[in-house]
C-alpha cells in the first residue's frame, strides 16, 4: 500500500493531471496506441488504463473505483450511470466486430465451432461481446449444437486468450484481438448476425473536474483516432 500511494504521489508531481481510464478489454490492443498519442498532443497529461467486461467496469464504478472516463462496448452501462448522476452525456465513438476464431483448425466455415471440443465466448451475463456472441450462435441456427461446449471467458479478452493457450478450439471473440494477434485462422462475422456492439465513452461524476476528460473522449472522434480503430476491425460512427 505504501509503495502504491508513493508512485501515486510521485506521478502526481511529475503530471499536471492524472486520467484514469477503464475500457472495456476488446479494445486493448489500440487503446495503448490511443493513449500515448494523447499524452504527446496533451504534455503534463498521464492515462493510467484499466481493462475488464464492461459490466464487471459498471459495478466497480458504483463501488466506488476512482475511474475518469469508461470505455464501455455497450450503450446501456453508460446510460444507467447517466441516470443514476454518476456519469456525463454518452458518446459513442467505435463499432465492434465479432470473428471466428482458431489457432488449432483452419475456419472456413462455421462446421469449426462444431467440430471443436470447446468454444470460447466472453460471460454473456457481464460482456457486451458475449452476448452478442450467443446471438450471433443463435441465429446462425448452431447454438444448439455447442452450447455444452462452450467455455467462458470474465471478459472477451481472456476468452481470446483461452483459444490462444489451448484451453479452447475455437473461439467467437472480438475481431480487434485477432487481428492485433496476427496468427491463427478467422472467420469474420457478418454485422447482421447481431446487434450492435456500440463502444461509448462516458465522463464520470469525478471525471467532469478534470479538462482532460473531455479532451479524451473528444479526441476518440477525431478522424485520427478513426483511421486507427478501422485499422483493428472498428467500424466508425
Amino acid at each position: 500500500m505504501r509503495v502504491l500511494l508513493l508512485l501515486t504521489l510521485l506521478l502526481s508531481v511529475a503530471f499536471s493531471q492524472i486520467l484514469y481510464v477503464a475500457s472495456a478489454s476488446s479494445m486493448r490492443p489500440l487503446l495503448e496506441r490511443i493513449a500515448r498519442s494523447f499524452e504527446r498532443k496533451h504534455p503534463g497529461v498521464k492515462l493510467m488504463l484499466s481493462y475488464g467486461s464492461s459490466g464487471n467496469i459498471y459495478r466497480q464504478i458504483l463501488g466506488g473505483a476512482p475511474y475518469d472516463v469508461f470505455l464501455s462496448a455497450n450503450e446501456l452501462y453508460p446510460k444507467k450511470l447517466v441516470e443514476l448522476g454518476m456519469a456525463h452525456e454518452p458518446t459513442e465513438f467505435a463499432r465492434g466486430r465479432l470473428a471466428v476464431f482458431s489457432t488449432r483448425y483452419r475456419v472456413d466455415s462455421l462446421n469449426v465451432l462444431e467440430r471443436a471440443g470447446r468454444v470460447a465466448i466472453a460471460n454473456p451475463k457481464y460482456a457486451p461481446y458475449g452476448r452478442a456472441a450467443v446471438e450471433f450462435l443463435k441465429r446462425s441456427g448452431i447454438y444448439e449444437k455447442v452450447k455444452r461446449k462452450l467455455v467462458y471467458g470474465s471478459n472477451v479478452g481472456q476468452a481470446f486468450q483461452f483459444v490462444v493457450a489451448g484451453g479452447a478450439d475455437a473461439g467467437v471473440v472480438s475481431l480487434s484481438l485477432v487481428l492485433a494477434y496476427g496468427k491463427g485462422s478467422y472467420l469474420i462475422v457478418p454485422e447482421g448476425m447481431h446487434s450492435p456492439i456500440r463502444h461509448v465513452a462516458v465522463i464520470t461524476e469525478r471525471g467532469l473536474e478534470k479538462k482532460a476528460s473531455r479532451e479524451f473522449v473528444e479526441y476518440l472522434r477525431t478522424t485520427e483516432v478513426g483511421h486507427i480503430l478501422k485499422e483493428y476491425g472498428f467500424g466508425v460512427p
